[in-house]
């Protein structure tokens, strides 16, 4: 272990971290809760608590001699002390953010505020502003906060998802590209997305109705009939994204990913050699076997498919999230959502349960994919899948490391990815 990853593994220590933030916030010793964390060494650590029901951001600051040290001095924004809701720094070099003042999300606290909501969405249908209330759904430190709102007014009560992003650029694009896909009308097929209702540049903002449903990833842990007949829904749903014009300019090229694999296996190789050393040759396979895949026609995906993504009614299927959207080969997200089920797997594995068995987990991604291809007819689309599952399962277990270094999923998934090209070189999946 390096100095850094080691100052890391004390800042992902409650019991240790507590009584800090107590003495640098003021309070009171309160419950402490690891939520969130995201490492990449010698580039960025950072760890979301759960402080007595206070969120708080901490990020792990370059000591001297650290190799982020650097680089760290020549980012103007990545540690200025002025952009942080308190100065505090506590051992092991720790700099709190006490939610919703976030540097990375300056509009943070006027989108959280109703306010915001009520002139927003009573501008937007012409009526009175009425009351509004805005709950928490999810955080991410220093990349996007998504809350719900619910409005009432003289029309009666409403629901909204709203999402504030770090970059003004992508909620414009996130936008953009739902209002294109909405069309303003009720399209054929089981393929729906939540309307746009109102995008606020200078917060960076993106309100849009709230969809109804049950979230796949919940059917899927379920009985096998819902989850099959819910699995079909998700990839006639998908097909059908995939068959709409091109709304998107962002562009997802492999190549530029299985770069980055390369040099962020390398980094984890200085703390981490053998998980490293796996991770590296795992990316050196994908490039080897990459010029044997035929890639499908480049069109519109959806950049982050998983179940989580699929809101289920009775006969049709809501989409969520477009903020990945963009232009790739459609086998990507086909390999995304396969490779979703098998760390599902992995993870039921690890904490020792049976239920549902691995059986089950294989039967849907093979409904999923074989639903997908009776709607698409593109057999050649089988075996990109498999080998986009393997980039997929790359990328999961970077994201596990980056999240829990400790966690033997990471190791998991990379021999799960291993046995995705070996069923593709051995010609199962031709």
């Amino acid at each position: 272990m390096t100095p850094e990853s080691m100052r890391f593994a004390e800042a992902l220590r409650p019991r240790v971290m507590g009584p800090r933030l107590a003495a640098a916030l003021r309070g009171d010793t309160r419950t402490c809760h690891v939520l969130d964390a995201k490492y990449e060494p010698g580039k960025r650590a950072l760890v979301l608590y759960d402080y007595g029901g206070r969120l708080v951001r901490g990020d792990l600051l370059p000591a001297a001699g650290d190799p982020a040290s650097d680089s760290a001095a020549s980012d103007s924004t990545a540690y200025d002390s002025t952009a942080y809701d308190s100065t505090a720094v506590v051992e092991p070099g720790v700099r709190l953010s006490v939610f919703p003042h976030d540097p990375d999300l300056p509009s943070l606290p006027r989108a959280l505020d109703p306010g915001t909501y009520a002139t927003v969405l009573g501008a937007n249908d012409g009526a009175r502003t009425g009351t509004c209330r805005v709950r928490l759904l999810r955080y991410r430190p220093g990349k996007r906060v998504t809350v719900y709102v619910w409005r009432r007014s003289g029309s009666g009560a409403e629901g909204y998802v709203a999402k504030v992003y770090h970059d003004p650029g992508k909620a414009e694009a996130v936008a953009a590209e739902a209002k294109a896909l909405d069309g303003g009308r009720r399209p054929a097929g089981v393929l729906r997305l939540a309307a746009p209702v109102a995008h606020v540049r200078d917060l960076a903002l993106l309100v849009q109705r709230a969809v109804r449903g049950v979230p796949l990833d919940q059917l899927v842990t379920g009985g096998l009939g819902r989850a099959e007949a819910g699995i079909g829904l998700a990839a006639r749903a998908l097909a059908e994204l995939h068959d709409r014009p091109v709304i998107s300019g962002r562009e997802r090229p492999v190549d530029r990913e299985l770069r980055r694999f390369g040099a962020r296996a390398a980094r984890i190789a200085e703390v981490n050699p053998a998980l490293g050393a796996a991770l590296t040759a795992l990316a050196d396979r994908l490039i080897r076997l990459q010029p044997s895949i035929t890639p499908g026609p480049a069109g519109l995906v959806h950049g982050d498919c998983k179940p989580s993504q699929f809101m289920v009614a009775k006969d049709h299927v809501f989409l969520l999230d477009l903020d990945h959207c963009g232009v790739a080969d459609p086998a990507s997200d086909l390999g995304t959502f396969l490779a979703t089920l098998r760390q599902h797997r992995a993870r039921h594995r690890l904490a020792g349960t049976d239920r549902p068995p691995a059986w089950q987990w294989i039967a849907l991604g093979e409904r999923f994919l074989t639903t997908y291809l009776t709607v698409r007819r593109e057999p050649s689309l089988r075996s990109a899948a498999r080998w986009y599952e393997a980039v997929a399962l790359e990328r999961k277990a970077l994201r596990c490391f980056a999240r829990a270094p400790r966690s033997p999923l990471a190791g998991v998934l990379v021999s799960e990815a291993q046995l995705c090209l070996d069923r593709l070189e051995g010609g199962e999946e031709r």
